[in-house]
């Protein structure tokens, strides 16, 4: 498993910054703070970077990307590059069409990466669940980094700060825990060797912390703000609340991705 590691770290990141583009696709504006921009093109660049610790001499890295035509790893190289020109174009120009140009890219770019982990030799991944799985993570990454970052940006904007407790992120969050756990449980009924209950139970421990109860709570929050004489609302302040979530978030698909690539050590041919 710990050979791994740098391709936890390359699609959780990679997967992150798909998920920020994609939830920013049917956004009518464009974002005038290059901000987000910096973040999506900064979490895939370092990304690509821990996944070429992967290969065994990463100064050949160039050559992977020669069968294109055949090959869904040459693919998804491919797809890093024209998802990272995506992200350069709209952190250059912050035009509404750069990023939804960027966000189609990010979406093909998390179905490729799909393909390369569907293979017969490794039932436990050749299934449509490795799909939602990608595309819940992205969701549930994606939503919980603007939330945070449009929390850091509202600390002296309470309407902001309203309007982000009843938005659209936290919903997002809670949708995307949901899809999990909907593919998690008939993922693993593929398994016919045991998998590790430690890295399972954490994954699910930190994701029901984190992807359901906090945004619930802060839903909860945004409607006492609304009423004031509901009940108290929390002290802490939404930033910490919604770093937080991040965290735990983080943390859980950490434990969730590390149990996907143990899978590999099962069936691998």
């Amino acid at each position: 498993m710990h050979g791994y590691w740098s391709l936890v770290i390359f699609t959780l990141l990679g997967q992150a910054a798909a998920g920020m583009l994609i939830l920013s696709f049917f956004s009518r504006t464009a974002d005038t703070s290059r901000a987000k921009a910096w973040a999506a093109c900064i979490l895939l660049g370092v990304g690509a970077l821990a996944s070429l610790e992967h290969l065994s001499d990463p100064t050949v890295s160039f050559y992977t990307i020669t069968n294109v035509g055949t090959s869904w790893l040459s693919r998804e190289i491919l797809f890093v590059g024209l998802f990272g020109a995506g992200l350069l174009l709209w952190l250059i120009t912050l035009n509404a069409w750069a990023r939804r140009l960027a966000a189609i890219l990010g979406l093909a770019f998390v179905y490729v990466m799909s393909r390369v982990y569907t293979i017969p030799t490794v039932p436990f991944w050749n299934s449509l669940f490795t799909y939602w799985l990608f595309l819940a993570t992205s969701l549930l990454l994606g939503s919980s980094l603007l939330l945070f970052m449009d929390a850091l940006a509202a600390r002296k904007d309470p309407e902001k700060k309203a309007t982000l407790l009843l938005g659209w992120y936290p919903v997002f969050i809670v949708l995307a825990f949901i899809l999990q756990m909907l593919v998690i449980p008939l993922q693993l009924l593929l398994a016919q060797s045991p998998f590790s209950t430690y890295l399972l139970a954490w994954h699910l421990t930190l994701l029901l912390f984190g992807a359901a109860l906090g945004p619930l709570l802060l839903i909860r929050n945004g409607v006492n703000e609304m009423l004031p004489g509901a009940c108290r609302t929390c002290p802490c302040p939404l930033w910490i609340r919604a770093g937080i979530i991040l965290l735990l978030i983080v943390a859980g698909e950490v434990c969730g991705r590390a149990l996907f690539y143990s899978g590999y050590t099962w069936f691998g041919m």
